[in-house]
């Protein structure tokens, strides 16, 4: 017989005073906080994740008539993507007039959020992100977005649909982790991948319409602090069963954080599987915003050169994101930025990151998975064994910290 705690079953149909009891706790960005709400929110009225296609095909046309003002738009040949691990896509034919009187036909993506979400994110924050970042990256023109369900039962954008390509030819790998890129392919994409994140980092992006991004001042740790408590907050939340190095790491982490001195745009989940190519190895789009944030460019850094995420060559040199090995991918990364790498600093969310992929892997799509909230539970289930491999990362980082750090480890959990 299976006996649940009173926190398991908190967590499985949480009360409105848990729920406030975790904000207070675990204070994030407003917006954050509020897609996380409502999720625990939703969550307390259980349901299986469905998408009516029928409907969803007359409620996105009677959406789109309302926002152009043209009630003779055609949508044609509405179709689900396959693949992306965290939302629900469709592709779309719209013919409208355009701005010059004239009307044309446009292929177009729809991205929408399943009911809960192996990562909760917010619809408008994405968007003007990547308007921030036309023109000065390669990414997808956004045309409309709406952060409610109101208009299409879950919050979603539209934006233009591109074509090139994402994994290699013959790639099958989940989300694109771990992918193989062939020697031209290398040579062809490298130096642009490491471009485009430096270009991320250095983009004014104090200037630009990010109303729903929460600004971190200079010279403090709150970029880190929100950074951290939006995942520690998630475990909390999500988690089946409880794990001595997650809440060894989470103290940890708050104990060593550094201060941000110079906030940047982090890009969150920068890698292969991320980014889209053509014929001619042009990277033509910078893709999966969800993640971003203003913090430290470090955090990036990290991630992107983590081991878990590369590939080693042919003669087993590990390549950051299947493309080049790590000391070409931080000095070209200096040389186009201009920004510090700090080991020590890479050191620090080396850990982080460890623990923000346990959190979204061991917790949250497992959880996703079993209360059938998504239309990608076998993924779900699949990706649970990428978070116990992010714990035992995770554990020998913790067990490589400044000695005082290993002995703590110790001592707790012998």
């Amino acid at each position: 017989m299976t006996v649940h705690t009173p926190t398991q079953r908190l967590r499985a149909t949480p009360t409105a005073d848990w729920i406030a009891a975790i904000r207070a706790r675990f204070p994030v960005e407003s917006h954050l906080d509020e897609v996380l709400t409502r999720k625990l929110e939703n969550r307390a009225h259980p349901a299986e994740h469905r998408t009516d296609f029928d409907n969803l095909a007359e409620r996105l046309g009677t959406y789109l008539r309302r926002v152009t003002g043209q009630p003779d738009l055609e949508l044609a040949r509405l179709a689900r993507l396959s693949g992306g691990a965290s939302k629900e896509q469709f592709t779309f034919d719209l013919t409208w007039r355009q701005d010059d009187g004239t009307r044309a036909t446009r292929k177009l993506i729809l991205r929408m959020d399943p009911s809960e979400s192996i990562v909760e994110t917010h619809r408008l924050r994405e968007a003007q992100l990547l308007r921030a970042m036309w023109g000065e990256v390669p990414v997808p023109e956004v045309l409309w977005v709406d952060a409610t369900p109101a208009s299409l039962g879950h919050p979603f954008l539209i934006a233009g649909f591109l074509e090139g390509t994402v994994q290699p030819e013959g790639g099958k790998k989940a989300s694109g982790l771990g992918m193989y890129f062939e020697p031209r392919l290398r040579d062809g994409l490298k130096d642009q991948f490491v471009r485009h994140l430096a270009r991320i980092h250095t983009v004014d992006w104090r200037n630009r319409d990010l109303s729903s991004y929460d600004r971190p001042e200079p010279g403090t740790v709150q970029g880190n602090a929100w950074s951290l408590g939006v995942w520690e907050r998630v475990w909390h939340e999500d988690t089946l069963e409880a794990h001595p190095i997650l809440e060894y790491a989470a103290d940890w982490l708050k104990r060593n954080m550094p201060v941000v001195e110079h906030p940047v745009v982090v890009h969150g989940d920068y890698r292969s599987g991320n980014f889209m190519y053509t014929d001619d190895l042009r990277i033509n789009a910078v893709l999966d915003w969800e993640l971003a944030h203003i913090g430290d460019h470090h955090e990036d850094l990290s991630y992107t050169a983590s081991e878990i995420l590369g590939c080693p060559d042919d003669s087993g040199t590990l390549l950051v994101s299947g493309l080049l090995p790590r000391a070409e991918f931080l000095a070209r990364y200096r040389d186009y930025s201009g920004l510090p790498v700090d080991e020590g600093k890479l050191f620090y969310f080396d850990v982080l990151n460890a623990y923000k992929m346990a959190v979204i892997a061991v917790a949250t799509s497992l959880r996703t998975a079993h209360g059938r909230r998504t239309h990608l539970d076998a993924m779900m289930n699949l990706l649970s064994g990428f978070g116990y491999i992010s714990i035992s990362v995770l554990q020998r980082l913790l067990d490589d910290a400044p000695s005082a750090a290993r002995r703590d480890l110790r001592k707790q959990f012998g």
